[in-house]
């Protein structure tokens, strides 16, 4: 009894004092420090953005999961690194990047995001009819970074709304700020050609990822 005694108020001074120098040696947790950049996805001429990481952690561990979540009403993407998401309007979006490193240790970031579509034709663009009928406008880049390419789509209809033939052409190196004239011929010239669209098909950026987006399938959630 004597013994036991003595023991307890030992273990008792004891325990504080290895929980002291358990938290001096440990120290505080070190977070993930997320992070990201943007860039306009033109493959298809919409307003998509890519989305891509640029979050770092602590040594002898790694990002795992990365979380997106946006503020249109959109489920939350799950991806390894980048994610592309379209938007629904041209408008300051916030963004929030929630990554999750190997430790199970997590950061967040939240930016906003401005999002307009940065091959952008003014609507002062004209139909000339003739041979060949000719679509003529000026194409602006709104975005803060070169464009390298902008493919520039125009549709010919007749009266009735029949699309009877197309015409692409394709501008370089635009700079922000920049603007420049184009003018689509049709392929085919038709005499019923009454009506036409024009659309920006496709832009790539000076910033676009040379790579594809590798999203998580869906057995890894």
């Amino acid at each position: 009894m004597k013994r036991a005694r003595i023991i307890r108020p030992a273990l008792a001074l004891a325990l504080p004092l290895v929980l002291l120098c358990l938290a001096a040696c440990l120290g505080p947790v070190e977070r993930p420090i997320a992070d990201f950049t943007w860039c306009p996805d033109g493959a298809q001429g919409r307003l998509d953005y890519w989305f891509t990481s640029t979050s770092t952690t602590a040594p002898r561990a790694s990002i795992d999961r990365l979380l997106w979540e946006f503020d249109d009403n959109s489920p939350p993407a799950e991806s390894y690194w980048d994610v592309v998401h379209r938007f629904d309007e041209e408008r300051t979006h916030r963004v929030t990047l929630t990554v999750t490193d190997s430790r199970g240790v997590s950061g967040t970031i939240t930016k906003d995001v401005p999002v307009a579509m940065a091959a952008f034709v003014h609507s002062t663009w004209q139909l000339t009819l003739g041979y060949p009928p000719t679509v003529s406008g000026i194409v602006e880049n709104r975005f803060t970074e070169r464009l390298d390419e902008v493919i520039i789509h125009a549709k010919f209809y007749d009266a009735d709304g029949v699309r009877l033939t197309d015409g692409r052409i394709e501008i370089g190196d635009l700079d922000p700020g920049e603007r420049a004239a184009f003018q689509v011929r049709a392929e085919a010239f038709m005499p019923r050609i009454f009506h036409a669209t024009v659309e920006v098909e496709s832009f790539t950026a000076e910033c676009s990822p040379r790579w594809d987006v590798l999203p998580l399938a869906p057995d890894q959630h």
